[in-house]
């Protein structure tokens, strides 16, 4: 970087400098009161897969088998983890961020559905507000000590960008209504 850098590039004909040429991450920190240590995608294209299905049922297996375990039901226009769970209440919030819900089993929560005033409301958000809620969840959310983080997304061009800003440790893909949900199961689990 030169010394009279102005910080504004598109002015600049400098081509040795760093901030031009070295690498930028699209990853996105979690909230300081967050320690993630693994994240795994349930994705699918479209709707009515059973990505929350494969996701709730993966969450409980992973909490009874000792493991702390989050959900962030990214799938802001059709959210369905809390009612999977029996959760009704609002998220709360402290200074530090916003609080997610929690099961009777511990498994952390947290979806748009927990932060409307009543949770059947339905949301018919589009582009850039849905991605911005995504990166908030994950940005925002006190998520505490994690071993697993589950994401719960419907996968379109509108989530792109954000959901690739996420530290992915596992992908797992629904492709048609509850194919292969013990194998998949496992499978993460294991790992």
């Amino acid at each position: 970087m030169s010394e009279e850098c102005s910080h504004n590039c598109s002015k600049c004909n400098s081509s040795d400098c760093a901030d031009r040429t070295s690498p930028q991450s699209l990853l996105e920190h979690t909230n300081e009161a967050s320690h993630v240590k693994k994240v795994i995608g349930i994705v699918s294209g479209k709707g009515g897969v059973g990505k929350s299905l494969v996701t709730s049922l993966l969450a409980a297996s992973m909490q009874k088998k000792g493991c702390s375990t989050a959900i962030l039901d990214a799938d802001i226009t059709g959210p369905s983890i809390p009612k999977m769970f029996g959760i009704h209440q609002r998220a709360g919030s402290s200074e530090m961020g916003i609080e997610p819900a929690q099961t009777r089993m511990g498994i952390r929560m947290m979806s748009l559905n927990l932060l409307l005033e009543h949770d059947d409301d339905p949301v018919i958000w589009r582009g850039p507000m849905i991605a911005g809620v995504v990166k908030q969840f994950w940005t925002d959310v006190c998520w505490g000590d994690a071993d697993y983080m589950l994401v719960d997304i419907l996968f379109t061009d509108i989530y792109h960008c954000h959901f690739m800003s996420l530290r992915l440790s596992a992908f797992r893909k629904c492709t048609d209504q509850f194919s292969g949900i013990a194998s998949r199961t496992r499978a993460t689990i294991q790992h």
